[in-house]
């Protein structure tokens, strides 16, 4: 479970009578509370289940021509990966271009590697505002859900870029489109 769960797990081993023999059942938690919701969840009572809007399925996966870090500035080779539709319509979203990530066409000569793993940027638009009120699946408890987006980009040496010079430019270039963006960045695996 995550770590957001970790105060729950301990109640519910502090609901064991302190001299209980090993193996003991633990008590019901009081009826109505966040903590009976979420003992029935860990005892497999209520199944939870998350529908993706449709607006934040991936689309069309088409394929992009990226040159890895790890290669030499003055090698030639370029790596086929694959990029989803929208998040090549979200460029303009976040201030990046295919240029700027050091995408091309795949062409002829282009290296199909199924370890090869391109780096990443995780760019997400976060809105102002409180958000709206939304219970929790597994709690029932109440917190605030912002309609938040995001893309993956994978990004690969633009002319001659090491990793960092091409890292600051994204992170520029997604600074300068907007206050409620932000990016992070997942390393390239070779």
């Amino acid at each position: 479970m995550p770590k957001r769960f970790n105060n729950l797990d301990a109640a519910l081993k502090f609901l064991r009578p302190v001299n209980a023999a090993p193996g003991t059942a633990i008590p019901s938690a009081p009826a109505g509370t966040a903590l009976a919701q979420y003992q029935d969840y860990k005892a497999g009572q209520v199944i939870v289940t998350y529908t993706r809007a449709a607006t934040s399925n991936p689309g069309s996966i088409d394929r992009i021509a990226i040159k890895p870090f790890a290669l030499p500035g003055a090698s030639t080779d370029t790596y086929n990966v694959g990029f989803t539709g929208k998040g090549a319509a979200a460029f303009s979203t976040f201030g990046l271009t295919a240029a700027l990530l050091g995408h091309a066409a795949p062409a002829a000569g282009t290296i199909l590697s199924r370890g090869f793993k391109p780096a990443k940027a995780v760019c997400v638009n976060v809105p102002t505002g409180a958000g709206t009120s939304t219970p929790s699946k597994i709690t029932g408890q109440r917190y605030n859900k912002k309609a938040a987006s995001g893309r993956t980009f994978p990004f690969g040496r633009g002319t001659a870029d090491p990793y960092s010079t091409q890292k600051q430019a994204i992170l520029s270039a997604v600074a300068n489109a907007g206050t409620t963006l932000s990016v992070s960045f997942k390393p390239e695996v070779f």
